[in-house]
């Protein structure tokens, strides 16, 4: 009893810090959502959004891991409450949310990301998902991996498509589609939706992250970082099976404290993360 109403106050806790750390109100931009499927450039894109000041909740944040489980079980709470605290997301679960977010932002700007075709994309894909099992990839893609699945892969990637163009063709000016793979148009896209200083856009080059040289770090390096993420991958989804299937219950209150603390904890390096780039970042210059 004493350890079950120890980790209660500790959850208030921590609920009550991860309020303080949010970023006031007054200082968060209308939102933008990247709500293209993973391997469309999300990454990239969320990059670029840094850097014009938009402080993005990515794939890069481990809490995105567990908002994909709370997703895929019904939960959407935790994804919301993450909107106190942000002015961009990307990545999964978010392509999926588009409709709830648009209801509950009205100022708030979508972003489709695409490849050049269907088949550059599954081919990336597939790199992608042979890096390592992850289950949740069926709640998206249908399949856990692409070989033996290439049609049912694809199918979700057009049919994610279709749902957007659908639900967005009322809304143009809220929506707008990037071609990753399109040359120079990428900063006159996204600027139409982050509100570029007079229309312009930035003298940089648009950036290129989790591009397949990223993920190629030494065999040493590498193996780590598998043996890792298969691990992390592993505890997630048991702790999720535990969770939202009927695990015991004093297992249950540890999981959500834990992922509680994380949580906080993760906020509090994203908002150090943040200050210290907008306070040694030189200020971009726009032609």
């Amino acid at each position: 009893m004493r350890y079950t109403v120890a980790l209660l106050i500790l959850s208030a806790l921590v609920l009550f810090a991860a309020n303080h750390i949010a970023q006031p109100l007054e200082t968060l931009r209308p939102k933008i959502f990247v709500i293209g499927l993973s391997k469309t450039g999300t990454t990239s894109i969320g990059d670029a959004l840094a850097l014009l000041g938009y402080k993005r909740l990515g794939w890069k944040d481990i809490r995105s891991r567990h908002l994909v489980h709370t997703w895929a079980n019904g939960d959407y709470g935790a994804l919301i409450d993450q909107t106190r605290y942000f002015d961009a997301f990307e990545d999964l679960p978010w392509p999926f949310m588009y409709r709830q977010m648009a209801e509950m932002y009205p100022d708030a700007k979508f972003l489709l990301s695409l490849r050049k075709d269907e088949q550059t994309w599954l081919r990336s894909m597939r790199r992608h998902v042979g890096r390592g099992p992850w289950q949740p990839y069926s709640y998206f893609y249908g399949a856990t991996q692409v070989d033996g699945n290439e049609e049912a892969v694809l199918n979700a990637y057009r049919n994610h498509t279709d749902s957007v163009r659908a639900y967005f063709r009322e809304l143009p000016h809220r929506y707008a589609e990037i071609n990753i793979d399109e040359g120079d148009m990428k900063w006159e896209v996204l600027c139409k939706l982050a509100g570029c200083p007079e229309g312009r856009v930035p003298s940089v080059g648009f950036p290129k992250s989790n591009t397949a040289a990223h993920w190629s770090n030494g065999v040493i390096a590498d193996n780590l970082h598998r043996f890792w993420s298969r691990s992390i991958s592993g505890i997630e989804e048991l702790s999720s099976s535990s969770y939202y299937r009927g695990g015991w219950h004093s297992v249950n209150i540890v999981l959500a404290v834990c992922w509680s603390v994380v949580s906080v904890i993760e906020q509090a390096c994203s908002e150090l993360y943040f200050t210290t780039m907008v306070a040694t970042t030189e200020p971009l210059t726009f032609v």
